[in-house]
């Protein structure tokens, strides 16, 4: 009856659709182009000296294993990313999860290991007031009911001094990002684990200050072997 009264719509077309974003529209959204480098998932144009380094990976210590991001940035994408992050729309995660999905079967580096631990990047504790959600966290869940995949929440923001990220300088992220992230106390002690192979999920990757710092974090943790970072968008590329 509810959905009679307010039918369900497409959030970019406004046409009915069962999972709020219609197939076409999730298909015409821009995907990060290929090639990229096989490290940092970043498109690359032109010839590349080293399949996994490009201009735009950083010049201090890996972290992570790999990076890939589904969608380019473009209006739309930045739409969806700012309805989900911004307005309370967390009814966007089931479909964008779905995008997550569709890039987790075009990776042989996700398929070829079974036993992923999706662990999503954890969001300031003001902004889990204010929206109620931690929109990285609805993303991993959505694509873990897919891919039958658990989640673990083991990731805690530590209060910086610094709410958002967005207008900092990629050295300034990088700084921050180090000081922002740790594990909660059970995984850091070792009375829970996570397993050998653990994918980082968020919703957007800009400098990869974040992943880094995240994955330095995950990669200390007992019995993790490989570290890798799944992201719905790729910005600033």
């Amino acid at each position: 009856m509810l959905h009679w009264i307010y039918p369900r719509v497409c959030e970019l077309c406004h046409r009915p659709c069962e999972l709020d974003l219609c197939e076409a529209c999730a298909e015409a959204l821009p995907r990060v182009p290929l090639p990229i480098c096989l490290y940092c998932g970043a498109p690359a144009a032109g010839d590349l000296a080293d399949p996994y380094h490009c201009r735009n990976c950083s010049p201090r210590p890996r972290s992570f294993d790999f990076a890939r991001s589904a969608l380019a940035m473009s209006e739309r994408a930045l739409h969806l990313v700012y309805r989900l992050k911004y307005h309370h729309a967390n009814y966007l995660a089931g479909a964008l999860g779905g995008i997550l999905d569709r890039l987790w079967q075009e990776t042989p580096l996700l398929l070829e290991e079974p036993e992923w631990c999706l662990v999503p990047v954890p969001a300031a504790k003001d902004h889990l007031f204010n929206r109620g959600y931690n929109q990285a966290e609805e993303l991993a869940r959505a694509l873990a009911r897919r891919r039958g995949l658990r989640v673990v929440c083991a990731l805690e923001r530590r209060a910086t001094g610094v709410d958002s990220q967005t207008r900092l300088s990629g050295a300034e992220r990088w700084k921050n990002a180090l000081a922002a992230y740790a594990a909660r106390p059970a995984w850091e002690a070792g009375r829970r684990r996570l397993g050998r192979h653990v994918l980082l999920v968020d919703d957007v990757y800009t400098t990869g200050s974040t992943a880094r710092a995240c994955a330095r974090v995950l990669r200390a943790l007992p019995g993790v072997e490989k570290v890798g970072v799944l992201t719905l968008m790729r910005a600033g590329h």
